[in-house]
């Protein structure tokens, strides 16, 4: 299924959703260390929302393993560590040219993988 440009582009948007999903989850418990202890209603709402998403990434990962082999599955989810990469320097937080080297060979990897497929 992957061999065809259709089953490809079902695989980069269904591991578009899981990393997009992922990465709302990231940001919702960043979000959530920002309350104080005492604030628990919202801070158990961000926790319910995440469980919520959760399990609908659970869904997409699950029809990402039932139509691709469990190489590629894998190897597509590691575009995460990229988009993390992204989310901290959305945050502030600082980037360094190790990060944005892994971050190129990681997506070299994916690329090169997939496309072998």
């Amino acid at each position: 299924m992957v061999s065809t440009p259709r089953g490809k582009a079902v695989l980069v948007g269904l591991t578009a959703i899981n990393i997009v999903i992922q990465l709302v989850i990231a940001g919702l418990v960043k979000f959530s260390t920002s309350y104080a202890l005492h604030e628990v209603l919202v801070i158990g709402a961000v926790y319910v929302a995440v469980l919520a998403l959760n399990v609908g990434r659970f869904v997409v990962w699950g029809i990402i393993h039932k139509r691709y082999p469990l190489g590629i599955a894998y190897a597509s989810s590691a575009l995460l560590f990229p988009s993390i990469v992204a989310l901290s320097y959305y945050y502030g937080e600082p980037v360094t040219g190790q990060h944005l080297v892994g971050v190129a060979l990681v997506v070299l990897g994916v690329v090169s993988l997939v496309r072998e497929a």
